[in-house]
């Protein structure tokens, strides 16, 4: 033990030399010793950085904005954009998720694209580029060290087609109960209904649980389903999606019946996406009173199931079962079908 502590001292003095350091009494040496190792292990990493390192310039994107040209054939302006995407004079500089500050090597005038991001069923694994967006585009002069702040704002493209648009707003359904479900009806209360800032909407869509049946009694379950198949050519279809506003207590599922043109092959029930009252951005718990987005991807199965099944058209379902003695109610409103060509 003697020996180390020795040989400890003696390599302390020699640190203490190197560095130039006249302790006055050993206590002292030994503090002076470590902080001045401490300095130069720092002077060693603060000089060896690159003197050339570039000052980045900023962009500062807190939110966005959708518009629609054309709301009679577009439907509603509610999004769920979460994410952005940018290009700086054409080099990606990957997925932001909202508010964002961009730092950017840039300098001077610069060319930004930026793509509205969306997460696929909800989920924030799945974020993607939502294809039926048009790119925000505009030049900024950058300075180095400074924030820019954008605006961007987003709007459907030339090529987006709409297959259904389900508002509520006419007497007629393009969505039915399917068999012993509970009814899917139209209500006009305010407290109930979906708003969007300059928009008009009087009616949505509602299913509440239990539904008391003279025949069947309590009805825990319900399902709806589109009135007519949607019929698309698989081999001309680059993307479809459905995009729908929901207020929920309980979970709900949406996916996709598919039917064959071979009569041999059954009908078959595809799942798509789970909805669900919680907020996947905002962290929070299922809340009847919030009113939120999705948009859920129906291009892979249209594929797989053209080439495998002879998928001849499906429909699209909306359904959810309650425990017994629970309570449920389940808004919905601006059900799109959307989809884009070659």
């Amino acid at each position: 033990m003697k020996i180390r502590k020795i040989r400890l001292s003696i390599q302390r003095s020699v640190i203490c030399r190197r560095l130039r350091v006249k302790p006055a009494m050993t206590g002292s040496r030994d503090v002076a010793c470590r902080v001045f190792i401490v300095v130069a292990i720092f002077c060693v990493f603060f000089f060896s950085c690159d003197p050339k390192m570039e000052v980045p310039s900023y962009i500062w994107i807190d939110s966005v904005d959708f518009q629609v040209l054309n709301p009679a054939q577009q439907g509603t302006a509610s999004h769920r954009i979460t994410d952005v995407r940018v290009f700086a004079n054409g080099q990606s500089l990957g997925f932001y998720q909202l508010p964002a500050r961009i730092p950017i090597l840039e300098n001077g005038d610069t060319k930004f694209n930026i793509h509205a991001g969306i997460m696929i069923g909800g989920v924030p694994q799945t974020k993607a580029e939502y294809p039926f967006y048009t790119p925000y585009v505009l030049n900024v002069n950058l300075k180095k060290g400074e924030i820019d702040t954008l605006l961007p704002y987003f709007t459907y493209t030339d090529s987006t087609k709409f297959w259904s648009i389900e508002d509520f707003e006419s007497a007629g359904s393009l969505y039915t109960a399917y068999e012993t479900s509970a009814p899917l009806m139209r209500t006009s209360e305010d407290c109930f209904v979906f708003h969007h800032p300059k928009e008009l909407n009087n009616y949505s869509g509602i299913v509440e649980l239990p539904y008391h049946n003279d025949t069947l009694g309590d009805i825990y379950h319900f399902e709806i389903r589109t009135v007519q198949p949607i019929n698309l050519n698989p081999y001309m279809i680059l993307y479809c999606l459905m995009e729908i506003n929901f207020r929920i207590t309980h979970d709900v599922e949406v996916g996709m019946i598919v039917h064959s043109a071979n009569p041999s092959i059954a009908d078959r029930q595809v799942s798509l996406a789970n909805l669900t009252g919680y907020d996947n951005i905002n962290n929070t718990s299922a809340n009847d009173n919030v009113w939120r987005k999705v948009y859920v991807n129906f291009i892979y199965e249209i594929l797989e199931n053209s080439s495998k099944y002879q998928m001849e058209n499906f429909d699209v379902y909306v359904r959810a079962t309650i425990p017994k003695k629970d309570k449920a109610r389940f808004l919905f409103d601006n059900i799109k079908i959307v989809y884009n060509t070659y």
